[in-house]
């Protein structure tokens, strides 16, 4: 995809859509998507979970209408809504409020969606509205493009017959676009279609038909021919229909992975069994005493930061809906939204990280970029140089987080913990999966699957072959007493929390070794790189004493010194890219294969692995994906990410091995 900036609507754009009624006139479009033809209520009363796509979305009148139909109808068929847009040019804030000030009859449901109205961004956004009864999907980017790259089985469509009128990049409604939607059309779906005109015949070479209601066009789809495996619904696919196997799961890992994958299904109704080797919740990888969440930027908008976008987005809403983040006493989350500064690891890297910044114009909420001076003035001292702050980002106690995502899931459904066990082995008999302790002992058994384990997952023959590597981390914890009052937490080199419970965290070492004790010359490394990043800090706090390089490697010195840390394993795979999906079968690989539909998968065996040092804004976003993946709903990443996610893709042939790229 061309990387550019995001373009806001225009007061152009703004007078054609107020001088339309399907994106302005609230009375209309209410009594359209109530006549029966167009089939958004039967769906609603005969399906668990009902998807809408709409591409026509302006201010989202046909969103608050349709989520108006759906709570007047609840408990009397879909438990969930799942609602899907691609606005090429979406609205501000105010330009939203705006225009909504014209349907006092939404006023409600108006003010929510305001609310939770993602940053102008481009990629996509998921936000959970209603207590997560209701998903709005928000894409924002180029409609043809879009719509090539998602995944969003759909029961409902709306469009509109005059797209070129409100973006002229668009495509015309021609047989080659409807086939994008037959693409994601369910066997008898329908198509709701606003001023049809061309549209029609078009929609009709591809399988729908229909009539006219309340001056649009209501169309079904029936195609009368069989339909290739690419496509997201066979021809048999039922319109009534329910994901393929039990809400049942083994999740193998209770740190950010595991439990965030526990809270997402446990959301859908899902009874878990959790299984981890510790006594509770974040006892390896993510038992860190601080841990920052940020985006990653990149200038030619690459798929990390692509994907780190959606992801900081998605848990900053997350975080607000578990209860926020704070320091004190009661906290649902121990952390704060304090702001970041990301310096440039070298003059080389802060240049790019200014050009960046005026090639995209983020958001001043998202990121803006601060020179040395700005940098200076913001934390009271000299500083290694300029950088990116980011306002809204932070750090968090991973504990904290997973202890409060394993509660909220057992709000939700049933949650069975075997803490103390470790899984040896998996065996796969008559359909299920059985977690085997060390004497062979069957600890649970479901049909699903998910290895959240991190590195641990390579012990376990299934998963052995995948390029996981542990990586050594030590961090260090500072005492907060005489530590300058920073505003903001750092990132460069390495990072640094603000203070929490007498501590402050700084690190991490990256060691290719496999000792699990704290290492004076670990320490010294992380002190160093804290006096990189504040070049005066000697000056202004008592810096702690490390044993000389000759003893450094003993672990006694470490022990002996007033230092405290922690030693933790980071679990990464060669891109740097977190494998997230069915875990592929590579004894099953008679040949390599070239593309990953033809890559086999172990039946009912997920992985969410390779976090490496990101877990924290990974482990949300990644578990809603599965958890969408697996309950067949519409996913939060489009195609292109959602191969660069998948397990399988080392397996492919001529597979790359290199690193994500960063700015």
């Amino acid at each position: 995809m061309p990387a550019r900036p995001l373009i806001p609507a225009s007061e152009e754009l703004l007078a054609l859509w107020r001088a339309d009624p399907a994106a302005h006139d609230a009375g209309f479009v209410a009594r359209l998507l109530e006549a029966p033809q167009t089939g958004l209520q039967a769906s609603l009363q005969t399906q668990d979970a009902v998807t809408v796509l709409d591409l026509h979305f302006g201010a989202g009148l046909g969103f608050l209408q349709t989520w108006r139909c759906f709570d007047r109808l609840r408990g009397q068929g879909a438990a969930r809504l799942h609602y899907v847009a691609i606005q090429p040019h979406p609205c501000t804030p105010e330009q939203l409020a705006a225009l909504h000030a014209g349907w006092p009859g939404l006023a409600t449901p108006a003010r929510r969606l305001r609310e939770a109205w993602p940053q102008l961004l481009p990629g996509t956004h998921r936000l959970l509205l209603d207590d997560g009864r209701v998903t709005l999907t928000l894409v924002f980017g180029a409609l043809d493009e879009e719509l090539a790259r998602l995944e969003a089985p759909a029961d409902l469509f709306y469009l509109h017959g005059r797209q070129q009128a409100f973006d002229p990049a668009a495509s015309d409604w021609n047989a080659h676009a409807c086939k994008r939607l037959a693409r994601l059309a369910w066997t008898g779906a329908r198509a709701l279609v606003f001023e049809g005109g061309q549209a029609a015949a078009a929609m009709r070479q591809v399988g729908f038909a229909g009539d006219v209601v309340e001056g649009a066009l209501a169309m079904g789809y029936a195609p009368g021919w069989g339909r290739p495996p690419s496509h997201v619904a066979a021809a048999d696919t039922p319109l009534l229909r329910r994901p393929p196997h039990a809400r049942h799961a083994l999740v193998i890992g209770a740190g950010l992975a595991g439990t965030a994958a526990v809270e997402r299904l446990a959301a859908r109704g899902w009874r878990i069994n959790l299984i981890d080797a510790g006594p509770g919740v974040a006892t390896r990888a993510s038992g860190n005493h601080g841990g920052l969440f940020m985006p990653a930027l990149a200038r030619d908008d690459s798929p990390l930061a692509r994907l780190t976008r959606a992801a900081f987005l998605f848990v900053a809403d997350r975080l607000r809906q578990l209860g926020g983040v704070g320091t004190q006493e009661g906290a649902a989350i121990a952390g704060e939204a304090c702001g970041i500064l990301q310096f440039g690891r070298d003059a080389k890297q802060a240049l790019s990280f200014e050009q960046g910044a005026a090639q995209w114009n983020y958001p001043a909420r998202y990121a803006r970029w601060m020179s040395a001076d700005d940098t200076r003035a913001l934390l009271g001292m000299p500083t290694m140089g300029g950088g990116y702050f980011f306002p809204e980002a932070g750090w968090l106690n991973p504990p904290s987080v997973c202890r409060r995502l394993l509660a909220a899931a057992r709000e939700q459904a049933e949650v069975t913990t075997h803490f103390g066990r470790t899984v040896a082995a998996l065996r796969r008999e008559e359909g299920h999966w059985l977690a085997l302790d060390e004497q062979g002992e069957v600890i649970a058994q479901a049909p699903v699957a998910i290895l959240a384990a991190g590195a641990q997952a390579r012990t376990l023959a299934q998963s052995a072959a995948l390029p996981l590597n542990a990586v050594r981390g030590q961090v260090t914890h500072l005492p907060a007493q005489g530590f300058p009052e920073l505003p903001v937490a750092l990132c460069g080199d390495g990072y640094l929390t603000r203070p929490y419970a007498g501590r402050i965290c700084m690190g991490a070492s990256y060691d290719r070794d496999d000792d699990p004790t704290l290492r004076a010359s670990s320490h010294a490394e992380n002190l160093d790189r804290l006096q990189h990043m504040l070049p005066d800090i000697a000056g202004r706090y008592a810096m702690p004493e490390v044993a000389d390089t000759a003893d450094a490697a003993n672990a006694a010195d470490a022990a002996a010194m007033s230092l405290q840390g922690r030693v933790g394993f980071r679990c990464i795979a060669p891109d740097r890219l977190p494998l997230v999906g069915a875990l592929p079968d590579l004894d099953d690989t008679a040949a390599t294969p070239t593309r990953l539909d033809a890559v086999p998968r172990h039946p009912g065996l997920y992985g969410l692995l390779g976090y490496a040092s990101r877990g924290l804004i990974w482990a949300p976003l990644m578990a809603e994906l599965l958890a969408a993946s697996l309950e067949r709903e519409p996913l939060p990443l489009p195609r292109d990410l959602l191969a660069a996610l998948d397990p399988g893709r080392f397996a492919l042939k001529g597979a790359a091995t290199g690193v994500a790229s960063e700015e």
